[in-house]
């Protein structure tokens, strides 16, 4: 007898739980703008081609080639866009993780790294999370041209001369 009360007394326990739920809504709402760009047929993939230096000017760490420019074209941008943030994707260079790592193999340089920098000549860290990067303004319903610059930093010394190659892929975020 006392063990059918207790399975009434659970049964009832559980009967009672579910009567004292009660139904919730959450409501999530958002809103999708109209604030991207396309990337130009010349700007989804093109070659930057580092001038040739000197093996011996890398005297020491942190030493660097002068800066080439290239640019990054943006078409048919929504009338909304505002601006931009550009960051740059690929293997980091083992001595310093900023860096793009120059591809090994035969015949390939070694002991340094290709930084890419902005309009403003600041380094862009590679591989780095959206909230580190910087916004550049860009003007609505038109084309707009981003600017940026590459060059080779020593990560050891002495460096060794040879073929430098690299692949990055930029990433975008509009605002």
């Amino acid at each position: 007898m006392k063990k059918q009360l207790f399975m009434l007394c659970l049964l009832s326990l559980i009967s009672a739980r579910t009567a004292f739920a009660a139904d919730s809504t959450i409501t999530i709402t958002g809103n999708v703008k109209d604030n991207a760009c396309t990337v130009a047929p010349g700007s989804q993939e093109f070659v930057v081609r580092l001038m040739g230096n000197a093996a011996k000017q890398f005297n020491q760490v942190g030493t660097t080639t002068p800066m080439v420019p290239f640019n990054i074209v943006f078409d048919r941008c929504a009338s909304l866009a505002t601006g931009i943030k550009v960051g740059f994707t690929g293997l980091a260079d083992d001595d310093n993780r900023t860096l793009l790592k120059i591809d090994s193999g035969s015949g390939a340089a070694a002991g340094m790294g290709i930084q890419i920098l902005d309009s403003n000549r600041n380094a862009i860290a590679l591989n780095a999370v959206s909230s580190e990067l910087n916004w550049s303004t860009i003007t609505g319903g038109q084309s707009n041209t981003l600017y940026f610059y590459a060059r080779l930093m020593a990560t050891q010394v002495p460096v060794t001369a040879g073929q430098v190659r690299a692949t990055a892929n930029f990433t975008l975020e509009f605002q």
